[in-house]
């Protein structure tokens, strides 16, 4: 009777155990799938942040894109309009110079053509500069009979103004 009772326990222990089991698995297959649908969660999550980070990205690039295109157009704009303000600038450098070489060389014309005496009152009335450009524009021996008309101290600035031009002139 001993060992019907032992065989007995120990049946009873094994549908229990077995039935035991059963629940265990049973829970830690819920838990089990709980996870895997929480995992599922948050990679679904992750892939729809992956997503909108994505188009997000795309859309700030294309702005940028399009801020570079637009400046790139303003400089080459920039560089058109720069190039066209040098030869407009170089043609008026040109259209003055020729201007004062005309200007320079009647005024130069007019006041070879005229006497001495008038001429060193006219210059001893101007101001230093102007009139030292005007000598230097005429034949030296003009120059000096001019200058022996004018008053002393005039006749000496001119002289050192025209000595300046004339350094300067050698130096360019």
């Amino acid at each position: 009777m001993k060992k019907i009772i032992l065989i007995l326990s120990l049946c009873v222990f094994y549908i229990y155990a077995e039935e035991n089991c059963e629940q265990y698995f049973e829970a830690r297959k819920s838990q089990m799938q709980d996870q895997i649908r929480e995992y599922d969660e948050a990679r679904q999550s992750l892939e729809a942040f992956k997503a909108s980070f994505e188009a997000l990205q795309k859309e700030k690039m294309q702005a940028l894109l399009q801020k570079e295109m637009d400046i790139n157009a303003s400089l080459q704009e920039i560089k058109i309009t720069k190039e066209q303000n040098e030869r407009i600038l170089e043609a008026t450098k040109q259209n003055l110079q020729t201007i004062n070489d005309k200007t320079m060389g009647r005024i130069a014309e007019i006041y070879a053509k005229m006497k001495d005496a008038a001429v060193a009152g006219i210059l001893s009335e101007m101001d230093d500069d102007e009139a030292s450009k005007i000598l230097l524009s005429l034949e030296p021996r003009k120059i000096s009979s001019i200058m022996a008309k004018m008053q002393p101290k005039k006749a000496s600035d001119l002289t050192l103004l025209l000595k300046n031009l004339d350094q300067n002139i050698t130096l360019k």
